[in-house]
């Protein structure tokens, strides 16, 4: 605590920066998992902040943003440096997929010790130390920008885009309970209904079974509400987690739902109302349609989607549909009819979301990259990115924006760069449950013989096809001709193998 107080105000050096005690045995790293989203938040408003610094001054405030970014405002804050900078440059070139800002404390820290930065980089490279990954720091991005949109740039089309049906949603949910979001739930009420006694709102939250929503309805409602004769002192500030500060999405989209209930409301009516005068519009001149796979036939003209045959379905089922077989890395959606047509691209673009789209994209190259049969095409070992390399090339780089990792071409693990692949250790437990998980799915996955793609049979027949488009039987794991000729079907037949496989019930 005293080195807290003697730096409390004091301007840092660098040095003073990295000699700081809770640093110490990585713990830099531990904070930095801490105070992830308030040190996104401040590099927002100060990007050229050291961020060892700004660790420091996080810790100091016990994560306290607010008066962090108040006492920076007050000091001659400290500069990241250019042979940081410089270091940090590096280092994503060694460990493309970790984390921007985890890297950038990493060049700070051994900015002037070249010993403990090739430590680091030994320990990195071999697997004996763990990093944040740049996939983790995008999801946490991206989670703060939602954040943000339902606590400052809220919208009633893309809060309903979140939640469609918002009513029976907050309703009925199971969110809140007393061990996790009591405090943030309480907090909202103390400020809400501030002339009202905590002990009535305690009340009214358990007697709801801590649905939020519900305890408000019933608060609303109340005919003679007993009133406190002056109002309470914040409640929320003798909390360190309440709405204000929470980042729990499904939390905040009830806040922001109670806030905004009657815009929500009447937008919802309004749009319902006008949905009716069209449809009815429709039907008197006998131009509704039925979809082909749901069946509903109140359907406007908008809300349908045919495929070149011309069978007609709703951008619901065609949504579905399309989620279904991405998932089963499938990128030719077929109509749902009897047909062998496919869905236009372009149609299924304006339908899906844009990240659902772009995982269609990214496997449709992938399959056409490797129809080409290219010689020295490799495939990154954790998504579908391929690349075509030289033999003596030992390092696949992806270049995917999500993935970025470095996969060993030989045995398509994590990058051990310097080292061979029988050099690197593994601790006892590790190699114990991986030889218990090894055994556990290798009677599951099946590798392809063409592409080397990994993949296990959840449903269907034994005939199975790889994303490459090649076939195998699942049994014998042999290639397959596109005909069924390879299987029997009801009667036993030598030298072929079942179809279907009967599920074995154990009682």
């Amino acid at each position: 605590m005293a080195e807290l107080v003697s730096i409390f105000d004091k301007e840092l050096t660098l040095a003073e920066c990295v000699a700081y005690q809770k640093f110490e045995n990585y713990g830099w790293q531990t904070l930095y998992k801490s105070y992830m989203s308030n040190v996104i938040k401040a590099l927002d408003i100060h990007s050229d902040i050291s961020r060892l610094y700004l660790l420091i001054k996080l810790d100091i405030t016990m994560n306290n943003l607010d008066e962090t970014l108040l006492k920076i405002q007050h000091e001659d804050k400290l500069i990241i440096s250019p042979d940081s900078v410089q270091l940090t440059k590096n280092l994503k070139d060694i460990i493309p997929d970790a984390d921007p800002i985890y890297l950038d404390i990493v060049g700070e820290f051994y900015a002037n010790n070249d010993n403990k930065l090739y430590e680091f980089i030994d320990q990195i490279t071999t697997n004996k130390k763990h990093y944040p990954k740049l996939k983790e720091y995008n999801e946490h991005i991206n989670h703060l920008a939602v954040v943000k949109n339902l606590r400052n740039n809220f919208t009633i089309e893309e809060f309903l885009k979140m939640c469609p049906d918002p009513v029976n949603y907050f309703k009925n949910i199971k969110l809140n309970s007393m061990s996790t979001h009591y405090n943030e739930s309480l907090s909202y009420l103390s400020e809400r209904y501030n002339l009202l006694s905590m002990a009535k709102l305690r009340t009214e939250l358990l007697k709801h079974k801590f649905n939020l929503t519900n305890t408000v309805e019933h608060l609303l409602a109340d005919p003679t509400p007993v009133y406190l004769k002056n109002k309470r002192k914040s409640f929320s500030s003798r909390l360190p987690v309440n709405y204000k500060t929470t980042e729990n999405i499904e939390f905040l989209k009830e806040i922001a739902y109670l806030d905004h209930k009657d815009e929500i409301l009447n937008h919802i009516e309004s749009v319902k109302a006008v949905h009716r005068i069209q449809v009815e519009q429709a039907k008197s001149i006998g131009e509704l349609n039925t979809c082909g796979c749901c069946f509903d036939n109140e359907l406007l003209t908008s809300e349908v989607f045919s495929c070149p045959a011309g069978h007609i379905f709703c951008s619901a089922c065609i949504k579905k549909g399309t989620e279904v077989a991405v998932g089963g890395s499938k990128v030719d959606i077929k109509c749902f009819g009897d047909c062998n047509e496919e869905f236009n691209l372009t149609m299924i673009k304006s339908i899906v979301d844009d990240k659902l789209y772009q995982r269609i994209m990214r496997l449709k190259q992938a399959q056409e990259i490797k129809a080409a049969d290219i010689e020295g095409l490799e495939t990154c070992a954790f998504c579908d990115y391929s690349v075509i390399l030289s033999p003596d090339l030992k390092i696949i780089n992806c270049l995917n924006p999500e993935c970025k990792k470095e996969t060993c071409r030989q045995c398509r693990e994590e990058s051990h760069f310097p080292y061979r692949c029988d050099q690197i250790e593994k601790a006892p437990e590790v190699e114990v449950r991986t030889m218990i998980e090894n055994k556990m799915t290798e009677v599951l996955i099946r590798i392809c013989y063409h592409c080397k793609r990994k993949f296990v049979k959840e449903d269907g027949c034994n005939k199975m096809t790889c994303s490459c488009g090649k076939q195998m039987c699942y049994i014998c794991r042999q290639p397959v001709d596109s005909n069924y000729s390879h299987f029997y079907h009801q009667q036993v037949m030598e030298n072929k193998w079942v179809l279907l496989t009967v599920p074995v019930i154990h009682r």
